[in-house]
């Protein structure tokens, strides 16, 4: 837990980078398009998958994750 906390205190977070920034789930939110077409339409910003589109099952999480925000 200590080498932890000093790694974040270095600006170090663990984990796995995010797949869907602000501007993806932005888009994703915008109403009258399919999911796979969101899913075809988004590009991964960073890490080991840069460059390729998320998956629909992606997708469809991004999008209960708003709409649970949004109940909140």
């Amino acid at each position: 837990m200590e080498g932890q906390a000093s790694a974040r205190e270095r600006g170090r977070h663990g984990g796995r980078p995010k797949v869907v920034d602000d501007d993806m789930a932005d888009y994703a939110r915008a109403q009258g398009v399919t999911v796979p077409q969101i899913a075809r339409k988004l590009v991964i910003p960073s890490g080991k998958n840069k460059g390729e589109h998320p998956s629909v099952a992606t997708v469809y999480r991004l999008l209960a994750e708003t709409a649970d925000n949004a109940d909140e």
